[in-house]
């Protein structure tokens, strides 16, 4: 009979992102994944991970959510999992309060940052900040540790008082196989994915990778790839990601049209390793508060020089003058001189390229995010059985016998 702890995983739509974390972690637990598209099922069970779908909307639905929650609460039951862990916001706080309602004798959850919603403030952002709040600390309150992806969002919540003091602790995102990406795949990459995408040999190529929203700085992108391109043809400018028309800052019909006039847009890819293979410089202009972006930790592995925004999560990817530039968010003509720079000089862009990667092998590998999650819920689930009472009987003749 396999010993091994039983772990559930908790995620939303793109669960199947932490396929490589359920890899990296199969050997030491038994793990069931759990979430809310179906699509995903065939590609955990082909690695011998058992799948289980919930309904689990992204937009506002309390009623969805209640019933989600509800779903939840009966297959931890059923599953009976020593530690659920879920990941992201809804699944964060849903799957804690139903895992702690099942019984469940360890519960976790991972924030992977705080978005839009500490990083506006308007009218509707303020409201469902008030909701997001009053929700989280229901969550905090249900879980045995909350994971935070950089200290910044930890500090921040425990001085909300969301997060409790001595359940928390800080892993830097969900680690990246740096096996998969860096130099050694770039050359035959680099030349087949730029002769299909019509890039010329001798271009510097300028990337982002994300879903297309105002906050994850599209727009801002858009500015600077029309004023650069402008300066010579040498320099081109390429967005993968897809239009999330689900997002409440979803780009409008004319600025999207802006977007593709003024950069190559490929929209979803599934081969990311190679076009950060036949980039010169990544790019992410987020204004949301990000745990650590996975794809900032993506072009670090490639050995690509960053320019980010000085917002938590992505200073984390990015060391400011070491392997690439953090710029204010919203500051559009500092980005715009950024790029520029590293756009002009091909030797700062292999020195920023090397640190990056040294920083992603060292601090954001997969084997050592992995590591240090595995450790704390093996130290969790010690502390849990520690706290439980023996059952063993003991009949008068053994006590006699021991003396």
């Amino acid at each position: 009979m396999d010993q091994r702890s039983l772990v559930a995983l908790v995620g939303g739509p793109d669960v199947d992102a932490r396929i490589p974390l359920v890899r990296e972690l199969s050997d030491r637990f038994r793990l069931l994944v759990y979430g809310s598209d179906h699509g995903s099922a065939e590609r955990f069970e082909a690695l011998g991970i058992p799948f289980r779908s919930y309904p689990l909307s992204r937009r506002v639905s309390p009623i969805g959510d209640c019933f989600a929650m509800r779903r939840l609460a009966v297959d931890f039951r059923s599953t009976r999992p020593d530690v659920v862990h879920a990941f992201d916001t809804k699944p964060g706080i849903y799957a804690c309060i139903a895992a702690r309602r099942a019984g469940v004798p360890v519960v976790a959850s991972t924030i992977t940052g705080l978005g839009s919603l500490y990083s506006g403030n308007s009218g509707k952002t303020r409201i469902l900040r008030v909701v997001y709040e009053s929700l989280q600390r229901m969550a905090c309150r249900s879980s045995d540790l909350t994971v935070f992806q950089n200290a910044d969002d930890e500090r921040t919540l425990l001085a909300l008082r969301i997060a409790q003091q001595g359940k928390t602790a800080v892993v830097p995102g969900s680690g990246v196989d740096t096996r998969l990406f860096g130099p050694s795949r770039a050359p035959t990459a680099r030349a087949r994915v730029r002769s299909l995408l019509g890039i010329a040999d001798d271009a510097v190529v300028v990337t982002m990778i994300s879903r297309i929203t105002r906050s994850k700085g599209a727009m801002d992108f858009a500015h600077v790839a029309r004023h650069c391109q402008q300066a010579g043809p040498s320099v081109r400018f390429l967005v993968v990601g897809p239009d999330d028309r689900d997002s409440v800052d979803r780009l409008s019909p004319q600025e999207l049209a802006e977007l593709q006039a003024a950069a190559l847009w490929v929209g979803p890819r599934k081969d990311v390793p190679d076009l950060l293979a036949a980039s010169d410089v990544f790019v992410l202009p987020s204004c949301c508060r990000e745990g650590i972006p996975r794809v900032l930790l993506e072009a670090a592995a490639s050995g690509l020089p960053l320019v980010t925004t000085d917002t938590p999560g992505c200073n984390e990817a990015c060391r400011d003058g070491e392997n690439g530039y953090c710029v204010p968010k919203g500051d559009v003509r500092s980005l715009e001189r950024t790029v520029s720079k590293l756009v002009a000089d091909a030797d700062l862009r292999h020195a920023f390229g090397a640190a990056s990667l040294r920083l992603a092998r060292e601090r954001f590998d997969l084997r050592v995010v992995a590591s240090q999650i595995a450790r704390l819920w093996e130290e969790k689930l010690l502390a849990t059985r520690r706290l439980q009472p023996a059952t063993t009987s003991v009949s008068p003749t053994s006590n006699i016998l021991s003396k």
